[in-house]
């Protein structure tokens, strides 16, 4: 759903999160999108609650939101795979596997297992999940295997030298593509900060995440101080796709 509905399910999650970690409690959410899980990220650090996104592995598209109370130093959502080894392609494989009765929140992204494709999902599975035996009209035979990090990009951390905080200097720089190319993206609506598309002149600041599809996603961790040029030192990290 879009609009308002989805606005208000994002606020009533929020509030539920917020509540949960103020009560002392570890609490999640499903599998949600980027701009989403950004956004309640974001939300939820401004009310000083900690949070983090997780989806499985470094440059996960679809990721799940856990908040906590501060007094626990880092906390996740325990994460597994189900392998489905008679598909070939991950194409469309969380809609077929949803609308054969899994649910969608349940589902993370859909990737290439060294035993076959693998559906990203929570620990233990779904039963909808591993139950299934046909996905249109073919025999499939679901099967728990461990998230293998070698699915996707990676997680690295690094220092760069800019001469702004501009979305696309800083996301040029960190994803290692030229300028030209990180632009065309912002202009094409595929970079957001924080879960809000961001024009070509936007900003980024300490703390905050951006996201470029196909690329993957950084974060802004540290402003380091100028060189006598006047260029900003920042530190990053980057999860690339």
């Amino acid at each position: 759903m879009v609009g308002k509905d989805t606005e208000g399910r994002k606020n009533a999650e929020l509030h539920r999160l917020e509540e949960a970690a103020g009560g002392g409690r570890v609490a999640h959410t499903g599998f949600l999108e980027p701009d989403v899980s950004a956004q309640l990220v974001h939300a939820l650090t401004g009310l000083g609650v900690s949070a983090r996104a997780w989806g499985g592995f470094a440059g996960a598209r679809r990721r799940v939101v856990t908040a906590f109370p501060s007094h626990i130093p880092e906390a996740s959502t325990s994460l597994t795979s189900v392998c489905l080894p008679e598909v070939g392609d991950t194409a469309n494989l969380r809609s077929l596997v949803s609308a054969a009765g899994v649910p969608r929140e349940a589902l993370g992204d859909s990737v290439q297992h060294r035993e076959g494709v693998a559906l990203v999902t929570f620990d233990p599975p779904p039963a909808e999940l591993t139950s299934l035996s046909a996905l249109e009209g073919h025999p499939v035979t679901p099967r728990v295997v461990p998230l293998d990090t070698g699915v996707a990009g990676g997680l690295r951390r690094l220092s760069v030298v800019v001469p702004s905080l501009r979305v696309d200097v800083v996301g040029a720089k960190g994803f290692r593509v030229s300028r030209s190319y990180f632009s065309k993206g912002v202009a094409g609506g595929k970079v957001s900060v924080n879960g809000n598309r961001v024009g070509k002149s936007g900003g980024a600041e300490v703390g905050d995440e951006i996201y470029a599809e196909g690329l993957g996603r950084l974060r802004v961790l540290s402003v380091d101080g100028e060189t006598r040029r006047g260029n900003v030192k920042v530190s990053l990290e980057v999860e690339a796709t």
